[in-house]
């Protein structure tokens, strides 16, 4: 089992996503400067290191209100594209489309939450149920791509 997570690079894309984060975390916090997070297409890689970030800079965001708040801006609101990146769209058999980046961002959320389980107001349990329902297609909030389709 270990040497299939290995072959996934799994952890070495979280490292990669949390020292993105705290790249920008001490550009903003440490050395005041302002910083510009952009990727290839936006819709991927920004939003999970950003969100990351604002975790990291701001308590307000580690509340179960402020995680709603900052998974509606940074993911709902920009455009993430739910629909093809969680194979629910109409292209869902189309794999190169598939990526589990929402996933990946909430692992990460997951680690920092176990590293410092006083810092959060909600546990564990909470994220599981949000990646079950990312999935489950029970709600509409992670059906769509856009807020237009939503």
């Amino acid at each position: 089992w270990l040497s299939a997570l290995e072959s996934t690079k799994w952890l070495q894309h979280l490292s990669a996503l949390l020292k993105s984060a705290l790249l920008v975390v001490h550009a903003v916090d440490r050395d005041q400067r302002p910083v510009l997070v952009h990727c290839s297409d936006g819709w991927d890689r920004t939003p999970q290191i950003v969100a990351l970030a604002k975790l990291l800079l701001d308590p307000y965001y580690r509340t179960t209100e402020g995680f709603q708040v900052l998974v509606e801006t940074e993911w709902l609101d920009f455009g993430h594209k739910f629909a093809d990146r969680c194979g629910h769209g109409e292209n869902s058999d189309d794999l190169n489309e598939r990526c589990p980046v929402f996933l990946q961002w909430l692992d990460c959320v997951h680690q920092l939450q176990r590293q410092f389980p006083c810092s959060f107001e909600f546990n564990e349990a909470f994220l599981v149920k949000l990646v079950q329902h990312t999935y489950s297609c029970l709600f509409g909030t992670f059906l769509c791509n856009n807020a237009k389709e939503r």
